[in-house]
């Protein structure tokens, strides 16, 4: 599937704010090797939009249109002090793209996962034996979250960093 870049006009069907060229430029910038094809590649950079959407209500503002593709462009941001304008794709969303793309290319950042409390199981003369807790998988997106922290609220980066 081929990209669709939103550009912060609420481009229809948008599903990517970053080229597979920003991509590939940002990854090589830092000695990072992604896989060979563009096809590849553009895999990753949806999957970390996905990782964006896992955050969106934690992020500043709202969304301008109700129909729009993805959660920018946004009403109510605020980078550093300055307003970030309704029709803007901040550079540090952008930036949260290219490194959770990144990061996709070595491991899956949303994971889908079960716990079973089971130790121990025994076949003949049926035995299962529990534990307090459980096997769970968990993921730190430091350098992505690192991006995201100024378009988050206040309150809610607390919530996005804590183990």
């Amino acid at each position: 599937m081929a990209l669709i870049i939103e550009t912060g006009a609420q481009v229809a069907e948008a599903n990517s704010f970053t080229t597979d060229a920003e991509l590939t430029a940002y990854a090589l910038a830092r000695g990072v090797t992604l896989p060979a094809t563009e096809a590849e590649r553009d895999v990753l950079q949806i999957k970390a939009v996905d990782y964006l959407f896992s955050k969106e209500s934690l992020m500043q503002g709202s969304r301008i249109a109700k129909t729009q593709a993805l959660m920018y462009p946004r009403n109510g941001v605020s980078v550093h002090g300055f307003d970030v304008d309704s029709d803007e794709i901040p550079e540090q969303l952008k930036s949260a793209q290219l490194e959770a793309g990144i990061a996709l290319s070595t491991q899956e950042i949303l994971i889908n996962s079960s716990s079973s409390n089971v130790t121990k199981e025994k076949v003949d003369v049926i035995e299962v034996e529990y534990s307090d807790g459980g096997k769970y998988d968990f993921v730190r997106l430091d350098k992505v979250d690192t991006y995201l922290k100024p378009l988050l609220t206040t309150s809610s980066f607390s919530r996005v960093m804590r183990a």
